[in-house]
This record gives structure tokens, sequence and C-alpha cells, in this order.
């Protein structure tokens, strides 16, 4: 995990500028959490993009828990449904592989 991390903050520091923390990763699962801050809102609600990059991220470093260090991934496809608004708090992204193959890994997230 701490390998991960590193990257997440060395590699990556679009997810430092969001403020994803790595909370857990395991063979094919991961969480991140966020604060809402007023940085990350549109009219007060949370700004689409941050959550789709939140579900875009937490399902790559899913798939890359399988892969590490042999590999790293790129998304390829991402579909995002909102179903209700937030506006403060805390966020939790809970993901998981559901299929792996040589190539293709398709994961899946919820907030």
């Amino acid at each position: 995990m701490d390998d991960l991390i590193k990257l997440l903050y060395d590699r990556i520091p679009y997810y430092s500028i969001l403020g994803f923390e790595l909370q857990e990763i395991s063979n094919g699962r991961a969480i991140f959490e966020i604060k809402i801050r007023d940085k990350l809102t549109q009219y007060g609600l949370i700004h689409g993009g941050v959550l789709a990059s939140l579900v875009d991220s937490i399902c790559a470093y899913t798939a890359i828990s399988l892969i590490l260090p042999k590999g790293y991934v790129t998304t390829i496809d991402l579909q995002v449904d909102f179903l209700k608004p937030v506006s403060s708090g805390r966020l939790k992204a809970i993901a998981k592989c559901i299929k792996s193959g040589k190539n293709i890994f398709f994961c899946k997230a919820k907030v």
C-alpha cells in the first residue's frame, strides 16, 4: 500500500489538488475519501467533474492493485450516474474489480 500511496501523490499530483485520500487498497478493491470544500463546488454542490474524477480514479486504483508493479492502467470507458446532489461533508468511494482480463479490467464504484 505504501508504494501506491507514493504513486498517488508523487506521480499524480491531480489527486492531491482534489484532496483524494487513499483509505484502503487490496487485491481488486480500493477505497478513497474526499472532503467537500468550497473550491470543489458549483452553486453550493460538489462539481460533477470532481465526482467523475473520483469514480475514474478509484476504479483505476482497483485495477492497478491487480497488476502493479508489472503494468499500469488507462481508462477506456467511464459511465457515471448522478443520483442526488451533495453539498457538504465527506464522500467515500468504494470500488471493486468485477472482471479482469488480459488487457481490460471492468471495475465498478459506488460513492
